[in-house]
């Protein structure tokens, strides 16, 4: 059996430092050698680990200042993971209003995809349903599923309604800092709440969109569902460098 490579341990110590808050977002790491002294390490395998967190947008390093934990707006904004945008290509300004806010028992489904328990305190969620607008007209409708244990001291009050991605509160208001997405689509009726809030007519179908976010070593921390009307807008996707 193939030995793991040290940096790959060294990146899942700096990694447990995040996870517990050691350095917070927008906080500088020390330097390279002084992470190397504290690993008992080679500086090439500090370099390596920090890479690799680089490379997963959770780390950024500022040229001749440092490393830093990377803050959710300084990575790109309210659209690092808005990849809606009008038919003519322009990326718009979203504005949030929260409809509901509760917290429940996760249904089965929503439990399995969040890998939550089926019962006890570790099988609650908070619910939160938002209506999502662009130039002042709404545009989708949202189902939002927080874990409760992760978000402990979650209220209504700390998701103010705004243009303020939820991504960037749930890194300042609970450290837990969303590193990837993984979004499945496909075209569903619209549910008649959809088409009263959204302005579609009876019997269309809505973009549905299940997202599913992670933070560090892969763990679920939210799932999300979306109803989106498409009649002016697309979901769009760039890959490459275009290079």
């Amino acid at each position: 059996m193939a030995k793991r490579p040290l940096y790959k341990e060294v990146r899942e110590q700096l990694t447990r430092s995040l996870i517990e808050g050691e350095w917070r977002p927008g906080a500088m790491l020390p330097s390279e050698p002084r992470l190397a002294e504290r690993y008992s390490v080679g500086i090439s395998t500090v370099r390596a680990a920090v890479r690799e967190l680089e490379l997963a947008n959770v780390l950024v390093r500022a040229q001749g200042k440092g490393t830093f934990v990377a803050r959710f707006e300084e990575r790109e904004g309210v659209h690092r993971f808005l990849n809606l945008v009008r038919d003519d290509g322009v990326a718009e300004a979203p504005h949030r209003k929260m409809l509901t806010f509760e917290r429940i028992d996760a249904p089965p489904r929503i439990a399995e995809a969040l890998h939550l328990p089926r019962s006890g305190s570790g099988g609650k969620v908070f619910k939160l349903t938002t209506l999502v607008s662009f130039a002042g007209k709404p545009i989708y409708l949202s189902n939002v599923y927080l874990p409760a244990a992760l978000f402990p001291r979650m209220r209504k009050s700390l998701l103010p309604d705004g243009n303020r991605s939820l991504y960037s509160l749930y890194q300042q208001q609970f450290n837990v800092n969303v590193t990837k997405v993984v979004d499945s689509i496909t075209v569903t009726p619209a549910p008649a709440i959809v088409v009263k809030l959204c302005d579609l007519r009876s019997g269309a179908s809505a973009l549905w969109l299940n997202r599913i976010a992670y933070t560090y070593n892969e763990v679920r921390v939210e799932l999300r569902q979306n109803w989106i009307n498409t009649a002016h807008h697309c979901y769009r996707i760039e890959q490459g460098d275009g290079g």
